[in-house]
């Protein structure tokens, strides 16, 4: 079986990573942000999971237009791999892509089911106030080197948005978190 994964960590706190960092002269990475209202809900808080999604999968997608890559696809495993990863660092009381110990593919285990070869990647953060946006989290993300890579990976097809707003996470209450949970796979093929 062919594997790979990469998991890369996000800031842990995004208010240490300010925006007006993004909109300085000469940012190579400011053309991969959506402009300012193109991914609707994008800056607003305590939205709705399906909101949340929609405005993560459009930022996703425009990064990767502007880069030439195919859109991708929420794939609903995957929605389910973002959620109980985020729940789970909730409740393990930790900010790690293996909470409570748990193997980084096992959150994926609905999506590889009967696939031959994959490809997983997972970006996670957190923050509150403004700092816990879909906006300034991809703002963050295209700004860290890992993280841009996961979401401009041409081979990724589809993905997962999970999303925790109105926590009380790592000693801060208001915390929201998010995860992207890439992926392309392979179906075992039938003789």
């Amino acid at each position: 079986m062919k594997v790979a994964a990469a998991a890369l960590l996000a800031a842990c706190f995004l208010a240490a990573a300010g925006s007006a960092a993004a909109r300085a002269a000469g940012d190579p990475y400011a053309a991969l942000l959506a402009p300012a209202g193109t991914c609707a809900a994008d800056t607003e808080l305590d939205l709705s999971q399906a909101t949340a999604s929609r405005a993560m999968l459009c930022l996703t997608n425009y990064a990767r237009a502007q880069a030439g890559l195919a859109p991708l696809e929420l794939a609903p495993s995957l929605q389910l791999a973002g959620r109980d990863k985020l729940a789970a660092n909730v409740s393990c009381s930790e900010f790690s892509h293996t909470p409570c110990g748990k193997p980084f593919t096992t959150m994926f285990a609905r999506y590889l089911a009967g696939a031959n070869g994959y490809r997983v990647g997972e970006n996670i953060a957190w923050g509150t106030g403004d700092y816990g946006s879909a906006r300034q989290t991809m703002n963050v993300w295209l700004h860290s080197t890992g993280h841009r890579e996961n979401i401009l990976t041409a081979a990724f097809r589809d993905l997962g948005v999970g999303y925790l707003p109105n926590q009380t996470f790592q000693g801060y209450d208001g915390a929201t978190l998010w995860s992207q949970e890439f992926g392309t796979r392979t179906p075992t093929r039938r003789h």
